[in-house]
């Protein structure tokens, strides 16, 4: 019995990739075992969490533009991070805009889906 001392060995796990979306673009991330294959999650609920927030225009505005950019969408994993989504389980994400952080509810996905009703620019 011989072993072969060249036998080829087993292709390295990618620890980075560069993001191509995003307000993140061309910066590096590293790959998490988790987000090494698409996981999917729809952004259910946009809200300040505990936050005392002044009501104020800008507030409003930033508030209202993260809620009809996020709220009813599917996103995979790794577009959320690339837009700066700093996700902390399977059910909630922080999101910071305006010098505010929001909350992103969020509920896993089997795979890209159609906007929620009821949610976003929409909402009634």
């Amino acid at each position: 019995m011989s072993s072969n001392p060249t036998s080829p060995a087993a292709p390295e796990a990618q620890e980075l990739y560069i993001v191509s979306e995003g307000k993140k673009r061309g910066s590096t991330r590293e790959v998490r075992p988790e987000s090494a294959f698409d996981k999917f999650y729809t952004v259910t609920r946009v809200h300040p969490g505990d936050a005392i927030l002044t009501d104020n225009w800008h507030t409003s505005e930033v508030f209202s533009h993260a809620r009809n950019n996020f709220e009813g969408y599917t996103f995979a994993m790794r577009t959320l991070e690339a837009w700066g989504a700093m996700i902390e389980n399977d059910h909630r994400a922080y999101y910071t805009a305006g010098g505010r952080i929001w909350v992103l509810d969020l509920e896993p996905a089997a795979g890209k889906k159609p906007r929620l009703p009821g949610t976003g620019a929409g909402k009634k």
